[in-house]
């Protein structure tokens, strides 16, 4: 996959860009725009038991209740910031989070996103692009 190990902005199936909502620390999704920081994600070189930092370099993480968090970058990296990728094909991806479930984008729940899925479906389909600048 050409985004490993890259920085990348990350669209949900309905065309929206994934990005941090400040308020409460959870991954949302709206209509942004491309040069926004906040949709900028880093992406490690691996495609399994990968961590994945913000722009700020915080990380990633999942709640006991399935939400995505972002977790302080101060703190050390556990098994709740580990993502496995499935490559789905035309910079598509399908991302597993630690407790087996794939991460899914739910418009009708907030537009939030947690790993509560056991298949692969368009809400669990998200598109990578690279950022070069």
């Amino acid at each position: 996959m050409s985004f490993m190990g890259a920085r990348v902005a990350v669209k949900t199936s309905n065309g929206e860009y994934l990005c941090i909502e400040e308020n409460d620390a959870l991954l949302t999704s709206g209509m942004y725009d491309e040069t926004r920081h906040d949709i900028i994600f880093n992406v490690p070189a691996a495609l399994s038991g990968a961590y994945i930092q913000t722009h700020t370099r915080d990380l990633l993480s999942v709640a006991d209740d399935g939400m995505i968090r972002i977790k302080s970058n101060n703190e050390s990296i556990t098994i709740n910031e580990t993502f496995d990728f499935i490559c789905l094909g035309m910079n598509r991806v399908a991302i597993r989070a630690h407790n087996g479930k794939f991460v899914s984008y739910q418009k009708d729940k907030n537009k939030k996103l947690c790993a509560a899925s056991d298949t692969i479906g368009p809400d669990e389909v998200f598109e990578v692009i690279v950022i070069f600048r």
